[in-house]
């Protein structure tokens, strides 16, 4: 389970090892990168963004420009007394996001310091935060922001971060409603062409929330496999393992649990008022529970409202951490959420440093460790961006089989995976053997060209590029 209490520090610490401390930064030599903007595509990752350029990963970073990307702008750290605004470090850091092809997300948040009214924080970009001490000077802050950094191409705002979680948000989190609406306020007061994003509650309360709907729902049942698989025995998590209703309820109780309630309740009410555009979805959880999520969300906000994953991966801590499992994982979970209708995915983080992290080691697994060797979830990304930067996407509803088909034309590419892990003979489709069905198989990456006799889909995913419009896939997969 994701720990509730110091996740986020521990996620943005990891991201923000060196150039998150109090006073003014100095400029440094190094290179920017050559500003290009390529096609928009629904893959993005998160890195430290402090780096200038982050030579190692620099190549991985610039291959998926056009997808999304998030910095963090705090009042505290830019005007730490009034008056006396730094932005350099924030030029540069968005400079660059915005140079390799990004789609730049930028949160705004105020932090602890004068501007709201509290101590002076040791390191404000990273530190709790807490409502405006004036809210007329806040709003000015978020238009001189937005005006700033519209002018780079930056049309994407999210107010403040995860108020579930006591290490973002230090007071009650219905106290951030009058926050949401005055900085949403203030975003298109500087920006018509915005688009503004809520406060994206941490990924571990969707564990509670979930399941307690479930089970005022009368399905207590279903309430328990749903707590099960979402936390996927990964940790406490700070909430206890549930064998029965009586202990969700128990779980239900925690002061914690009854934030998290709290807290998603106050961004819903937000989004249904029109407040936000976007809901900004965490998730680091099990893929299985996916659907079960996305549904409480959409019964909760408007109709049609997008939901965008601006913070996916895999916390997974401790020794029996297994590289491939996380691998096909990341497939599983990707493609849940893509054929789900969100419409973005951002993971995170790229790679892991132990380097100014707060936990002693890795908990939020990267597509690189910190020997900077590509594990089997890095190809994994790799291969949705290569496979399916456009496409309309569809969930698989045959009996037997999971996954995702994206309609892309007079192409259609499946993920395909068995739900009981038993193998499921796929005939070949009645095409022509001069177009070729390729197959690749994750999280290994083994390809071939499927030109006769069937196709086993067994536990492990298998991308399967079908030259054949959407709805000659269709037919085949549910008839096969």
């Amino acid at each position: 389970m994701i720990r509730v209490v110091a996740a986020v520090l521990a996620v943005m610490t990891v991201l923000c090892a060196t150039a998150c401390t109090a006073g003014p930064p100095r400029p440094e030599p190094g290179k920017t990168p050559v500003h290009r903007q390529p096609p928009e595509q629904p893959f993005g990752l998160k890195w430290d963004g402090y780096q200038h350029p982050p030579t190692v990963h620099d190549a991985v970073i610039e291959s998926y420009g056009g997808g999304g990307t998030f910095h963090e702008i705090v009042w505290c750290a830019v005007e730490p007394r009034p008056g006396e605004r730094n932005w350099w470090l924030d030029d540069r850091v968005v400079g660059d996001l915005v140079a390799y092809g990004y789609r730049v997300m930028l949160r705004i948040r105020v932090g602890s310091c004068w501007a709201s009214g509290r101590p002076d924080a040791e390191r404000p970009r990273v530190a709790v935060s807490y409502p405006p001490a004036d809210t007329a000077a806040y709003e000015a802050f978020v238009r001189d922001t937005v005006t700033r950094y519209a002018a780079k191409g930056v049309h994407l705002y999210g107010i403040e971060n995860e108020i579930d979680a006591f290490t973002s948000w230090g007071v009650d989190p219905r106290e951030y409603q009058a926050v949401g609406r005055a900085g949403a306020r203030a975003v298109r007061a500087a920006d018509p062409q915005a688009k503004v994003l809520d406060a994206g509650v941490a990924s571990a309360g969707y564990g509670i929330t979930v399941a307690k709907a479930l089970l005022d729902a009368g399905r207590p049942d279903r309430a328990l496999a749903f707590y099960r698989d979402f936390y996927a025995g990964r940790g406490d998590g700070g909430f206890p393992a549930a064998n029965t209703a009586d202990d969700l309820r128990a779980a239900f109780a925690l002061p914690r649990a009854q934030r998290a309630v709290m807290a998603q309740d106050a961004v819903f009410e937000l989004d249904r008022e029109g407040v936000f555009d976007i809901v900004q979805l965490h998730y680091y959880a099990g893929w299985q529970a996916v659907p079960d999520v996305l549904a409480h969300i959409r019964a909760r906000v408007p109709a049609g409202m997008p939901i965008e994953g601006w913070e996916v991966g895999a916390y997974w801590p401790g020794p029996d951490y297994d590289p491939a499992p996380h691998g096909t994982e990341t497939a599983k979970l990707v493609t849940l959420l893509l054929a789900g209708g969100v419409k973005r995915v951002v993971y995170l983080p790229l790679n892991y440093k132990s380097a100014g992290a707060l936990a002693g080691s890795e908990h939020w697994r990267g597509l690189y460790g910190e020997d900077n060797v590509a594990r089997p979830a890095k190809l994994v990304y790799d291969t949705f961006r290569k496979h399916f930067a456009t496409g309309a996407w569809h969930p698989v509803t045959r009996p037997g089989l999971a996954g995702g088909l994206a309609d892309q034309g007079g192409t259609t590419t499946l993920v395909l995976w068995s739900t009981s892990g038993t193998p499921v003979a796929q005939p070949r489709p009645a095409l022509d053997a001069d177009r070729p069905i390729a197959v690749t198989a994750l999280p290994g990456g083994r390809s071939w060209s499927w030109t006769a006799g069937t196709l086993e889909v067994g536990a492990e995913p298998l991308v399967v590029t079908f030259p054949a419009p959407y709805a000659d896939a269709l037919r085949w997969l549910e008839a096969a």
